[in-house]
């Protein structure tokens, strides 16, 4: 281990000094997600306030778009990225064959002991590997869960919610059973610790044997610095010009959530609300003629703004200019333990919101006191929407308790000190078993 470093520093100009318990400690982070990353706890959590605190990062991630093989190095972080050509004959296969021979690679070399920590992020089979190198070299390897994903897949396959064959679904299916089972007997057990994003993950994953004081659960949230509604400028654009307006940001605009924002709005301008719907984050090609024939339907299509995925600064823009944000979110099993981040970005910008039933939506709208919660339907959400149009005062005195509110529970500052006290125990703990192993060798 390249060694923990003591020197006092300060880690966030909100926060008492403290040592920089990581300066000179590097870690291996294996991920699903776009390269270059753009989810706020990727962003924020990581390349932002740990690596602040002096942790080196090597990352394994997804490029976004088609490039060559390289390593982009950017100060403390370096980025591994395999060769992608889709446009290519047999493109996806070929670089799904780059990407796993670079990430057993990593794997080798991780085996070697060139890491202090190994972190695998959601990819549950991949924990196998890392975490079978992490007991070779006996370096400590975290895995963390921020979405339950063979759930995910299994339900995305059981109601074909992604569109796909037959086989393809029978296929996808046994995979997320199988790798279920494999997941909770070896993956997890394998790991020196779990990473979960709720209570209620921590609660589902120990009932499969994991010991509780083996996970740690670190909600989503955002950093205050840079989600500061004093610094954001609202959008100001003709097509929402004297209308009461909703917006909706998400990473992708799909049909099964969005479809429920349709039919509030649909209810809503029933009821005479001159209102417009501001779709904020990517659309799937699969999903768009989907949603654009829905809206046809409802005769909502002069209604409907779609932006498409923006930089943060515009996102939050649209999300200042709303009137009112909304969070539909499902109760089924792989949504029940999650802790939305859309949620705390609306808060974080001041803004009042409706949000459907789920367990931790409940908590933070009742507890910051910023909106309402509603049944899981358009017309639940249209009324809880339309007791806020009909008293713009109070809901912009609701909205304007969000931002106190994530600070004292969301901000990733705070949450930073959660993951890195996580670290540097794992670490102390390896540290003492080597001396330990040391000592005995010395004194047999």
């Amino acid at each position: 281990m390249k060694g923990l470093a003591t020197k006092a520093s300060e880690t966030n100009s909100d926060q008492m000094p403290s040592q920089k318990m990581l300066a000179g400690v590097r870690m291996l982070f294996v991920a699903p997600d776009d390269y270059p990353a753009f989810r706020v706890d990727l962003v924020e959590l990581f390349s932002n306030h740990l690596v602040g605190r002096g942790l080196e990062i090597d990352w394994s991630l997804r490029p976004f778009e088609d490039g060559p093989a390289r390593v982009d190095e950017r100060g403390a972080e370096r980025f591994y990225v395999a060769r992608r050509q889709t446009s290519g004959k047999f493109g996806s296969l070929r670089y799904r064959m780059a990407e796993n021979w670079l990430r057993l690679k990593l794997a080798w070399r991780a085996a070697r002991g060139d890491y202090d920590l190994i972190q695998v992020r959601d990819q549950p089979l991949w924990a196998i590997t890392y975490g079978l190198a992490g007991k070779v070299s006996g370096t400590p390897c975290v895995f963390w869960m921020s979405y339950p994903v063979l759930e995910g897949r299994l339900r995305d396959a059981l109601e074909n919610l992604i569109p796909m064959s037959w086989p393809a679904r029978l296929v996808r299916i046994a995979y997320a059973i199988t790798g279920n089972f494999l997941f909770h007997r070896v993956a997890l057990p394998l790991s020196s610790h779990v990473i979960v994003q709720s209570k209620r993950m921590r609660e589902r994953v120990g009932f499969r044997g994991i010991p509780m004081e083996k996970m740690t659960p670190i909600p989503m949230g955002v950093s205050t610095e840079r989600y500061n509604a004093a610094s954001i400028r609202p959008v100001d654009d003709p097509r929402v010009a004297g209308k009461k307006c909703m917006a909706y940001l998400c990473a992708n605009v799909l049909s099964i959530l969005t479809n429920l924002t349709f039919d509030a709005l649909a209810e809503l301008v029933a009821d005479g609300y001159d209102a417009v719907l501001v779709l904020i984050g990517s659309v799937p090609d699969f999903e768009r003629d989907k949603l654009n024939a829905r809206l046809e339907e409802l005769g909502l299509s002069d209604r409907v703004i779609f932006t498409g995925r923006l930089p943060l600064a515009e996102a939050l823009g649209w999300v200042k200019r709303a009137d009112v944000c909304l969070s539909p979110f499902m109760m089924d099993p792989a949504q029940q333990v999650a802790t939305p981040t859309k949620l705390v970005e609306y808060l974080a910008m001041g803004r009042p919101v409706v949000g459907t039933v789920h367990y931790d939506q409940n908590e933070v709208i009742h507890d910051s006191g910023t909106g309402f919660v509603t049944a899981y339907s358009g017309k639940a959400m249209a009324e809880g929407v339309a007791r806020l149009f009909d008293d713009p005062a109070k809901a912009e005195a609701m909205g304007a308790k969000g931002p106190a509110w994530v600070k004292a529970n969301r901000d990733y500052a705070r949450l930073a000190d959660e993951v890195e006290r996580v670290y540097t125990d794992l670490l102390g703990k390896q540290r003492a078993s080597k001396l330990d192993s040391e000592l005995a060798r010395a004194t047999s």
